[in-house]
């Protein structure tokens, strides 16, 4: 883990951000606290808050007007994924 104050790292971002690729790279601040740089890769889930609480909600809204699917006991998650894209 490579610690570093926040004004070497404003002084030398291009470092600490190829560093960061193959190490945890830590930044302090004595007004803000400390921060880990973590790259994000293609496949990280990325979403936005509002976007998230709409979408809970929506889904709140479907599973009280009925619009829910239940898994059956004796199904297996892919016969349960099979059944429900076939009713659709």
């Amino acid at each position: 883990m490579v610690v570093v104050s926040s004004r070497e790292f404003r002084a030398n971002q291009r470092k600490y951000f190829d560093l960061a690729q193959t190490n945890d790279v830590v930044i302090t601040s004595r007004s803000h606290g400390s921060y880990r740089l973590v790259p994000v890769k293609e496949d990280d889930f990325l979403f936005d808050s509002a976007e998230l609480d709409a979408k809970i909600r929506r889904g709140i809204e479907e599973y009280e007007q009925g619009k829910a699917y239940r898994m059956r006991e004796e199904e297996s998650s892919e016969d349960f994924l099979e059944r429900i894209l076939k009713e659709d």
